[in-house]
């Protein structure tokens, strides 16, 4: 019995032990600033990522005409571009984390900015819609006084409230993310089935934007009534202050290279479905959100990685290796089963909405290296180096659209897909040897500046 009592009472030991690396494991992961807006920001990928496949999903249940749903899915994404391309994440990201006195003006200079912004290109776009092609000079949902001022109210809408967004991370209060994000994401949900019987032709596009432009109002008064004080009186006489002139040098380029970003994301669909006829447009509207969604660990892990590196760049070449490891941890697996499951995840659309399958698997296949090239971007905005972003973001823009026009076929959706991988994979591969000496931990920081 003496034998076996003390084999006994060790048992628990190792659990006990597991439980407790775990916990220390945990703690030094949220200790770390960077892995805390991270896991933040991915956690709101995760849960817009579910409840946005929600909608698109239901969408197709509610609204069951396949070329009303591409309509409306076309037009979302037109104000997405509109209020994407012009918002400033970019300055907001980049120079928050510096600022303390000037906190409150550097934001709402940015809401003011990228609000006008929207409004001009919105309208530019209206004006011009019928040079996009026959299907957009179609659409009802574009056509008169009111219909246009509610298009350039929703991308105003979705301007702020991106940039809001860039505002709780730049503020390293990224948790909020999630949180607005998850109320914004339920609600639309409802509304989205609420309103399919009075609004059959526009519901989609009312359940998105009506949230939005509600739940901008109590957001902005925590960011303004509480972030933003604590923000000053934490940062007061801290570390290095960008001038004036500096951020006005990070502008020009610097935006550039953000509104190739979201270019890339959102004007691909415009210029789709000005080629596609309304019902294969709907087809492929719910292909391609899908794909996007993949993206957004990447794309937010890159942001984190930025404010971070305003603090300490002498960590960078370890916060990028360690970014990178996660990035690889979360979207190899989400990519294998995204192309496994797509088949059965589309067949419950009906209407032949299974015939995006292919397109929704071959851009699962350009997520890894466009995460290369969205990490190496984060990195390259710690140094200012908004040139050589602008000129990667305009080389995909480019080469994607090129690609797309060249291979684009109504009856083979995937084609699309392939422009996205080839051209994603060649810029990877022309970054490498600049990622490369990001990540080395002998370079320099004088050799990092100029990778």
């Amino acid at each position: 019995m003496s034998d076996r009592s003390p084999l006994a009472t060790s048992r628990p030991e190792p659990r006990a032990g597991t439980s407790a690396r775990l916990r220390e494991w945990l703690r030094g992961e949220l200790s770390n600033p960077m892995f805390r807006s991270a896991y933040a920001l991915m956690l709101n990928g995760g849960v817009t990522t579910l409840l946005g496949a929600a909608f698109w999903g239901l969408g197709p249940l509610f609204y069951r005409d396949p070329a009303d749903f591409g309509r409306m899915s076309s037009v979302n994404q037109a104000i997405m571009f509109v209020g994407g391309v012009t918002m400033l994440n970019f300055l907001l990201i980049r120079f928050l984390p510096e600022t303390a006195r000037n906190t409150r003006r550097l934001v709402l200079l940015c809401y003011a900015v990228g609000a006008v912004a929207a409004a001009g290109v919105g309208t530019a776009f209206l004006v011009t819609v019928q040079v996009w092609g026959r299907h957009w000079d179609n659409f009802d949902h574009l056509h008169g006084l009111g219909a246009g001022l509610a298009f350039l109210a929703m991308a105003v809408a979705w301007n702020l409230w991106n940039a809001m967004e860039a505002v709780f991370t730049g503020l390293r209060h990224a948790g909020w993310v999630p949180a607005v994000n998850t109320v914004w994401s339920l609600v639309r949900l409802g509304l989205l089935m609420a309103l399919a019987s009075a609004f059959p032709h526009n519901g989609v596009i009312l359940a998105w934007y009506l949230p939005v432009m509600v739940l901008l109002v109590p957001a902005n008064a925590v960011i303004f009534g509480r972030l933003i004080p604590e923000h000053r009186r934490v940062n007061e006489g801290r570390g290095h202050r960008s001038t004036p002139r500096q951020m006005a040098a990070y502008f020009g380029t610097g935006y550039l290279g953000g509104a190739l970003q979201f270019a890339t994301l959102s004007l691909v669909p415009i210029v789709v479905a000005a080629h596609l006829s309304p019902t294969t447009t709907g087809y492929f509207q719910v292909a391609w959100v899908a794909g996007m969604m993949l993206d957004l660990a990447a794309i937010t892990l890159s942001y984190s990685l930025t404010v971070q590196g305003s603090f300490d760049r002498e960590s960078l070449a370890a916060s990028t290796r360690a970014a990178l490891r996660r990035t690889a941890f979360l979207l190899v697996p989400a990519i294998l089963l995204a192309i496994v499951a797509a088949p059965y995840a589309l067949r419950i659309y009906g209407h032949d909405y299974v015939s995006g399958a292919p397109l929704f698997q071959v851009l699962a296949l350009a997520v890894i290296p466009k995460a290369v090239i969205e990490l190496y971007i984060g990195a390259l905005r710690v140094h200012n180096r908004t040139r050589l972003i602008a000129l990667l973001q305009g080389v995909r823009l480019v080469g994607m659209l090129g690609l797309v026009l060249l291979l684009i076929d109504e009856r083979h959706l995937y084609t699309i897909g392939v422009a996205v991988v080839v051209v994603n994979v060649a810029v990877a591969l022309a970054i490498l040897p600049g990622l490369r000496r990001v990540i080395s931990p002998s370079t320099t920081s004088r050799e990092r500046d100029i990778s």
